[in-house]
């Protein structure tokens, strides 16, 4: 992918980097033999030319989506480097870890790296989590590559190849040369476009023809741990055209020149979604397919992650370009970045059919609830969540309430409702949020480009749409601090929060996912599987009592604990008045614990307010025009 970055003049001295007098040709020669990724081994051959004097090797490190230093480089081993028939010895940077560095003797015209990458078991974070079963793997490039310091990643050319294992099949964004039996040659790409075009790889694994939606075609393609999990049912797959059209909808312009989910199904590896330009890498359970709360879930991911050609690979904050994979990428506009993609994800759901519209609402209630209990609103402004993010990611889930997570995903969400809110009144209704995406993502179609933007940038394309304060609006909302959510966003639609016993859709959902349980908005906490807390509101009955996250509930009202059983002593509680008997283990320690709480089951939903406007009926209904 050739990046074009228009008006980056003003940055072109802090991104230039000087060529390392070392370096040679910047073409690299790259072959990965992936036969034993079942064993969870990808063994790496890759060639460049040198020449003599000193040169330092990049191990990439900052992975554009993943918004922080999340390269796998301790998975890297076997590293051996020779040139001239001979072995070149290399040492690792002291303070720069993902560099590597040698000296080329003067008879030495270019150098061999090979290596071994192991597949993750357990532990890492998105693409450097779980990434492989005995019937699947994803390719992820960054993983694969040492370049030479000194050019930037467009400025590299990379020539791959890919030996799959027998029998297995693959789907990639990356173009194709030739196959011939297992063996994959690739079309030269840079660096950037290289490490932008995973490929996914399997032994059931199929791609499905979605059509021409806008000016580009559009495909899935599926790996699964069984040849059931890749059998979309009903009209799913039609369900994604539609999804497709209603972006061009938007949009009015599309940025890749053809598009590809990838998707696998698989328990055995880590399940989130990453954006690229041209394709997405979307992971989920084995059955996910199989039923429709799986379906849901998957939908609101690959709608999600398809918001990400538009907004965040097109049009990208300023800190968040890394030309080499080295430069430290900065997550302020992370509320727009993720923000603004979360948000159309969820309103696509809804436009493409893939939710129902009562399904949106329940989705939006749980979102607006989760935000507003989360006590860590009392110190730390929304902004900070997003510069923080390369820690937040990996923090454990105990105790998030109490320090906010990645809060600039969901709570943005409510953000930018509120800046549809008010572009609509401002403007009697004749603005929108789709005009702003338009002017801000539209533009010409074409292949993949980068258009950076500052918080500047993005007040004034608002303000020419409609006169507004937009700087002390977003510094309100996002750079202060707030003890509650902007719930505004919501009622500004015709719709207002509240509670009642009947249980939430789209938490049921959740629950089915993780086989837990939440009772965050009564007593105050959530469980897993196993009944163990894994985080809940200080502020609530639960943790007041004594209850803390890492404690396991093992019974309530005089019985086993199990989620029915906790629902029937809420309603008894409801009912007599007495505190809930809680049975909790921490470590070797049993002990009883009375929670005095007496509302009963309690779950957020959406509710009209009377005599306003419903036009959250407007955002959710579909606006592509049918053929």
């Amino acid at each position: 992918m050739a990046t074009h970055r228009p008006g980056l003049s003003a940055l072109a001295s802090i991104l230039a980097l000087v060529l390392s007098p070392a370096l040679g040709a910047t073409t690299l020669d790259l072959k990965v033999d992936a036969r034993e990724a079942p064993r969870k081994v990808l063994h790496l051959r890759l060639e460049t030319a040198a020449n003599a004097g000193d040169l330092t090797l990049l191990y990439p490190k900052w992975i554009p989506g993943e918004h922080g230093p999340s390269g796998p480089i301790a998975n890297l081993v076997g590293l051996r480097i020779e040139g001239g028939g001979k072995t070149l010895p290399w040492r690792r940077d002291p303070v720069e870890m993902f560099a590597v560095e040698l000296a080329i003797p003067a008879d030495v015209s270019s150098i061999v790296v090979t290596s071994d990458f192991l597949y993750a078991g357990e532990g890492g974070s998105f693409s450097s989590g779980p990434s492989a079963s005995e019937e699947l793997a994803l390719v992820t490039w960054n993983q694969l590559v040492l370049y030479p310091q000194g050019p930037t990643a467009d400025d590299i050319q990379v020539e791959a190849t890919l030996d799959l294992p027998a029998g297995w099949d693959f789907g990639t964004a990356l173009p194709v040369v030739s196959r011939s039996g297992d063996r994959v040659r690739f079309a030269p790409v840079s660096l950037t476009t290289l490490v932008d075009s995973p490929v996914l790889i399997g032994r059931h694994l199929a791609t499905i023809e979605l059509g021409v939606h806008g000016t580009a075609a559009h495909r899935i393609t599926l790996a699964g741990d069984s040849a059931a999990a890749i059998q979309p049912g009903g009209d799913y797959a039609a369900g994604l055209g539609r999804l497709a059209d209603e972006a061009f909808a938007i949009f009015g312009a599309q940025h890749f020149r053809s598009y590809r989910w990838l998707l696998s199904l698989s328990d055995h590896v880590q399940h989130f979604g990453l954006e690229h330009h041209e394709s997405s890498d979307n992971r989920l359970g084995e059955r996910t397919l199989l039923d429709e709360a799986g379906q849901r879930s998957l939908s609101g991911l690959l709608s999600h992650e398809f918001m990400h050609s538009w907004n965040g690979k097109y049009r990208r904050p300023e800190g968040l370009l890394s030309p080499d994979f080295q430069q430290p990428m900065q997550g302020e506009l992370l509320w727009v970045y993720e923000g603004l993609t979360q948000t159309l994800g969820k309103i696509l759901a809804a436009r493409s059919a893939l939710w129902t519209t009562e399904f949106a609402r329940e989705d939006l209630a749980l979102v607006a609830a989760g935000v507003d209990t989360q006590t860590g609103r009392d110190w730390r402004p929304l902004a900070d969540t997003a510069v923080a993010a390369q820690f937040l990611y990996v923090t454990p889930g105990e105790w998030r309430t109490a320090r906010r997570g990645t809060d600039f995903y969901d709570e943005s969400v409510l953000l930018w409702l509120e800046v549809d809110g008010v572009l609509r009144a401002e403007s009697r209704g004749r603005v929108t949020l789709d005009d702003f995406c338009r002017r801000f993502h539209g533009g010409k179609s074409g292949p993949p480009a980068v258009i950076p933007y500052s918080r500047a940038t993005l007040a004034a394309d608002l303000d020419a749409l409609v006169a507004h304060d937009w700087r002390r609006f977003f510094e309100e909302r996002v750079y202060d601090v707030r003890p509650r959510a902007p719930l505004a966003g919501l009622e500004a639609h015709g719709w207002k929060l509240v509670f009642s016993a009947e249980p939430n859709a789209a938490l049921a959902d959740d629950e089915k996912e993780s086989k837990g349980r939440s009772y965050r908005f009564s007593v105050g906490f959530d469980v897993d599987k196993d009944g163990v807390i894994t985080d809940g509101r200080p502020d609530a009955p639960g943790f007041r009592a004594g209850l803390v996250p890492g404690m396991k509930i093992v019974g309530v009202g005089g019985r086993t604990y199990s989620g029915d059983h906790f629902d029937e002593a809420l309603r008894a509680a409801q009912a007599i008045r007495e505190p809930i008997e809680i049975v909790a283990q921490f470590g070797e320690e049993v002990k009883v614990i009375a929670v005095d709480y007496h509302d009963g089951p309690r779950y957020p939903h959406l509710e009209a307010i009377p005599g306003t406007a419903d036009t959250l009926a407007a955002v959710l209904a579909p606006h592509a025009k049918k053929p």
